[in-house]
């Protein structure tokens, strides 16, 4: 027997091959849907996996949420675990902060953005390589500001607030999942919603290097697709929500300590003095940024607070800054986890930093 449909259906524990009408066209729709990727831009379905679909009555087989060859889970109950896993992730502590990186491509122009969020104020630093008509005009600042999201403390006030902004439940559901600054609990809410809406088909799922897996969630009649983590509540791609063919990846998020060194480039100015701005480094040229090892030059400002930091002057002196050590945290974020600082005219004062991702005791 060399036909794999037929090796299927021999293997197939309760083979009934006599579909009603209903049942085969909600298979044929099934099968349709999980062999014609180029429909939308999703990962790859076994076709064997297709035909099992089939004979299971139009039940698509979900590979690694169970070794069963029967469902185990809707995309509802799926979503509900993500966000009971949110709300159990750990905020940033008052002086640490919080870093996304994501990206918007199409296959010819990406557009790359590094969010950080301190102390209610939002950093974001962008750049784009290539052209296409689909991100020409793309802006990727978040069109919910931090003090909205604050004023929103309950699942009923994000879906009104996706709703106001973006229109739709669900899709303003999507794009709040990617927007930094976002709570454990607020998340928790919004993947809610997201379920609550409705529209959720469970697609597939791809053994990750850990325990969970990756799981993906189509929305048909919005024509947009996304991965998920659901034993963090990670959401890892957003198919189709920015432009048809653009593809929104989370590359990775953290919490940080109150002193971190980001930027696509390499920053310009770090506050070394974490609750204030009394010891600055600033007007950095870097060199060899993204390496192991990075190094700048620049003008050191401190306030040596003599008598008191509120009357006392700023002394500026040249200085080399190095960070080195990069060191992984959170969702695939590598950051520097040290940073040299070297003064020119006066060696003695030189002095290193333990920098980077939060070392409390809950992160």
């Amino acid at each position: 027997m060399n036909d794999p449909l037929a090796q299927l259906a021999a293997a197939n524990p309760v083979p009934d091959e006599s579909l009603t009408p209903e049942q085969q066209e909600r298979a044929d729709a099934l099968l349709e849907r999980l062999t014609q990727p180029a429909q939308k831009k999703r990962r790859p379905f076994l076709v064997a996996a297709a035909a099992v679909a089939v004979l299971a009555l139009g039940v698509a087989v979900i590979p690694g949420l169970s070794n069963n060859a029967t469902p185990q889970a809707t995309a509802e109950e799926v979503l509900a675990r993500a966000g009971e896993a949110s709300a159990s992730q750990a905020d940033a502590p008052t002086l640490g902060q919080e870093y996304m990186k994501r990206t918007d491509s199409d296959g010819q122009a990406t557009v790359t953005t590094e969010y950080e969020v301190q102390a209610g104020q939002l950093r974001q630093d962008t750049r784009t390589e290539g052209t296409s008509a689909a991100l020409a005009d793309f802006d990727p600042s978040p069109r919910i500001t931090l003090a909205q999201l604050a004023d929103a403390p309950s699942a009923d006030a994000l879906r009104d607030l996706a709703v106001a902004t973006y229109g739709d439940a669900a899709l303003g559901s999507l794009q709040l999942l990617l927007h930094p600054g976002l709570t454990s609990a607020q998340q928790k809410f919004v993947y809610d919603n997201l379920a609550a809406a409705g529209g959720n088909d469970l697609g597939s799922a791809d053994i990750t290097e850990g325990e969970d897996s990756l799981v993906t969630v189509y929305r048909d009649a919005d024509h947009v697709s996304f991965s998920v983590l659901p034993s963090t509540g990670q959401i890892v791609e957003v198919h189709g929500l920015v432009a048809p063919d653009v593809t929104t990846r989370v590359e990775a998020t953290a919490i940080l300590g109150c002193v971190s060194v980001t930027g696509l480039e390499g920053p310009e100015l770090i506050s070394l003095a974490c609750a204030d701005n009394n010891y600055l480094v600033r007007d950095l040229k870097w060199s060899n940024w993204g390496a192991d090892s990075a190094r700048a030059e620049g003008t050191a400002f401190i306030n040596d607070c003599d008598p008191n930091c509120a009357d006392s002057g700023f002394t500026e002196l040249p200085v080399t800054v190095t960070v080195r050590k990069p060191q992984e945290c959170g969702y695939n974020a590598k950051l520097y986890s040290r940073l040299d600082v070297a003064y020119v005219d006066e060696p003695a004062r030189d002095e290193t930093f333990d920098i980077g991702c939060d070392q409390s005791p809950t992160n």
